[in-house]
Parts: C-alpha cells; sequence; structure tokens
C-alpha cells in the first residue's frame, strides 16, 4: 500500500493578509487575490497570464516579501496540475525570502514537501517536513495529522520503520475520527516491525470500522496465530469438536480462531459461548476481546462493545476503556462514551490526554451538557496537538450562548 501515492490536498490559498501586514499595499493585495482566484477556479490560463505579466513588471528581489508571495503563487500554479518540478523551484525561491510570516512560511515549506512527495523523493520529503514541524513546534503552531502520515510514508519508503510507525500512530492518535486507510498504515508497520500486540489492537479497529470487509478477519486471524501459537491440525479440532471430544481451552481458542479465519463469525461465537459456559474457557481480557471480535465481524456492535466492557471489568486497562469510549464515540452512543472515556481519564490514559478532553467534550456537548463540556474543552487548550480545536468549540458554545 504504500508503494501508492497519498494523495493529499494542497494548500491552494496564501494566508488572509491585510493591505498593511509587511507593508504590502492594496493595489499588491487585490493583484495577487485576484490570481489566486483564477487558481480556485482551475482558470490556468488567465492565471499564468497575470502572474507572468506582475513578475516581470514588479518586485524582482528575491527578498522582497511581495516577491516570495509571487513565487508561492507560481508554486501553486504549477502543483495543482500536476508539475511538481517547476512548482518545486518556485516553492524554493519563495522560501528565500527570510522575513517570511510564520504561516505563510509553513504553508510554503508543507507544498514543497506534497510536491517531493508526490515525485517519491522521499530524502527531500522527510528534510522538509522535519524542519517545517519544527518550526511549527517551535513558535506554538499546530500541523495536522495528515502531515504525520505523509512522513510516516516517507521514512517507511527509506526503511526507518520505527520512525514510520511513531509519526503515523501519532496521526491516528490525534485524530479524532477513525480513518480506515491510516490505521491500515499503522497495521503494516506494526506488523513490518514485529509488534504483534500492538497489531492486533489496530487490527481490531479495524474490524470495527469496517466490519465488513472479509481481509481484515484473515488479518485478525493471522494475528491471533501468530501472537497465541498453534499446534494442532484444525480440520481436526472441528471434527473433534462436533463429536464433543475437546476439553482444553486452547482447542476452543483455536478453533474460534479458525472459524473466523474461514469468515464463520457465528460458528466462531458458538464455540466461545459454548467453552465459557462449560467452564473450559476462561473468562479473561483476552478471551472477552476474542469475542467482542467475533460480535464486530457479525456487525453486532453492541454486544462487541458489551463483551469490551466485561474484559475491562476483568482487568482495569486505560486503553480498553478507551477502546470502548471511542466505539462508542463513533456510534453516537454519548453517554456511553463519556461514561469509559472518562473511566480511561481516570485510569491515567496517557496517549493523548489531550485528545480524550477533547471527545469527552465534544460529547457531553452533543447531549446539552454545555458547562460540563466546557471544562472538558478547557483541559484540551493544555496540550498543544488539541488547543486549536478546543477553541473553535469553545468559539461556538459561546456564540450559541448568545
Amino acid at each position: 500500500m504504500f508503494k501508492r501515492i497519498l494523495f493529499i490536498f494542497f494548500i491552494l490559498s496564501s494566508p488572509i493578509i491585510s493591505s498593511s501586514e509587511d507593508a504590502i499595499s492594496n493595489f499588491v493585495y487585490e493583484y495577487l487575490k485576484r490570481i489566486n482566484k483564477f487558481i480556485d477556479e482551475e482558470d490556468y490560463l488567465n492565471a499564468k497570464k497575470e502572474l507572468d505579466v506582475f513578475s516581470r513588471r514588479y518586485f524582482k528581489n528575491e527578498q522582497s516579501y511581495e516577491r516570495a508571495l509571487i513565487n508561492q503563487l507560481y508554486g501553486n500554479y504549477y502543483a495543482v496540475q500536476g508539475l511538481y518540478e517547476p512548482a518545486i523551484e518556485k516553492y524554493e525561491l519563495s522560501l528565500k525570502f527570510r522575513n517570511m510570516p510564520l504561516v505563510t512560511a509553513l504553508s510554503v515549506r508543507k507544498n514543497l514537501a506534497q510536491c517531493y512527495f508526490a515525485l517519491s523523493n522521499y530524502e527531500k520529503t522527510i528534510e522538509i517536513l522535519e524542519a517545517y514541524m519544527a518550526l511549527a513546534k517551535k513558535r506554538g503552531q499546530l500541523y495536522p495529522p495528515k502531515d504525520l502520515i505523509m512522513l510516516g510514508i516517507a521514512y517507511f519508503q527509506t526503511d526507518q520503520f520505527k520512525k514510520a510507525y511513531t509519526a503515523i500512530n501519532e496521526a491516528n492518535e490525534r485524530s479524532t475520527e477513525y480513518k480506515e486507510d491510516w490505521l491500515n498504515y499503522e497495521l503494516a508497520i506494526t506488523i513490518k516491525l514485529e509488534m504483534y500486540d500492538e497489531a492486533l489492537d489496530v487490527a481490531q479497529l479495524l474490524l470495527f470500522v469496517n466490519p465488513d470487509k472479509k481481509e481484515y478477519w484473515k488479518q485478525i486471524s493471522g494475528l491471533y496465530y501468530t501472537v497465541n501459537g498453534e499446534d494442532q491440525s484444525l480440520a481436526s479440532l472441528e471434527l473433534a469438536y462436533e463429536n464433543n471430544t475437546l476439553s482444553k481451552e486452547k482447542e476452543f481458542l483455536d478453533l474460534s480462531r479458525y472459524y473466523l479465519y474461514k469468515d464463520l463469525p457465528q460458528k466462531a461465537v458458538n464455540v466461545i459461548l459454548d467453552g465459557i459456559s462449560k467452564n473450559i474457557i476462561n473468562k479473561t481480557k483476552e478471551n472477552y476481546e476474542l469475542l467482542a471480535d467475533s460480535f464486530f465481524f457479525l456487525r453486532d456492535r453492541d454486544k462487541g462493545i458489551q463483551y469490551l466492557i466485561k474484559a475491562l471489568e476483568i482487568e482495569k486497562n486505560a486503553n480498553t476503556a478507551f477502546k470502548i469510549g471511542r466505539f462508542a464515540f463513533e456510534e453516537e452512543d454519548w453517554l456511553l462514551a463519556i461514561q469509559y472515556l472518562k473511566e480511561a481519564k481516570t485510569l491515567n490514559y496517557d496517549k493523548s490526554p489531550g485528545r480524550l478532553d477533547l471527545l469527552i467534550g465534544i460529547a457531553n456537548y452533543e447531549t446539552g451538557k454545555y458547562n460540563e463540556a466546557i471544562i472538558y474543552f478547557k483541559n484540551a487548550l493544555e496540550f498543544e496537538e488539541t488547543k486549536t480545536p478546543a477553541e473553535g468549540w469553545l468559539s461556538y458554545i459561546d456564540e450559541l450562548k448568545i
């Protein structure tokens, strides 16, 4: 999957600039605005015509802010048409202006990285993105999770697998919604790194997001075998079960995973429940999670969540509590989401605490508990990755109260 080009939308518009900012005249502002409008409307003929005229007549000094903006627009003009090499040239020229405002500089750098990425020049992609993110962090600016995805894929393509995992895992942690393709990237890397416990967690998320995709069941079944091992013929286990001669927990569990692999989740559920009723399968966190996965495959999300709750009751675990809360959040079961996201917070969930507060805030907002939501959104303000969305939610609630 990593060999395919990841299509990323370019930031086509320059940051909104007032005519007074950085000594830009109103004439320059309106001219650049008009050119940008041509690009947005895909009127490339007029965009190029205006750019060429403006470029020839005015601001030839590469150390003028106006020239930097002209070069940025040239870069956008070429990039949106897939002409990445001339786009790179213009973006590089734009960055020669040493006093460029931060927001504009970040926009140019990200677009430049996207062009290198599109050309499969992953070394330059990494170089530009690392500098872009370092600059953003230093100045307290946020960058979206999709930039981490691009960086992670570039790391993967250059065989820096641990760095790739860190970047893509962070992107998935920071995202407020599950993205199937991003989760697939993370799953591929965890398997590559033989991080099978982490791979199982991601596979379970994919199963929840898209239970109709049989490929995910083959993946999760294979992972269960890898983690737990298998030392008997599965066909013989099936025959033994039908003759009521199985007596060991491992035999029941191996058979249930075999049924999942063969796309027979109802049989898997029956075997596990039968084993539990006979006191052969122990009521452990891992076994309830396997049963939950089986119900997800049956597209019975409610029962799947119920058995994850049973797993949590047996062994308190912040990640399990967060998973239940997130699944409930995706199902828009706001009260259940609040209950288990709060429990994850109590259990010191530390993968992305700001995101945890943000999700609890959103769930409270959806139930009309605005004052509660405000508390959690204010908590989310304390973390760099959730500061901007939290500010947006607080502003929105404030407007509702007017």
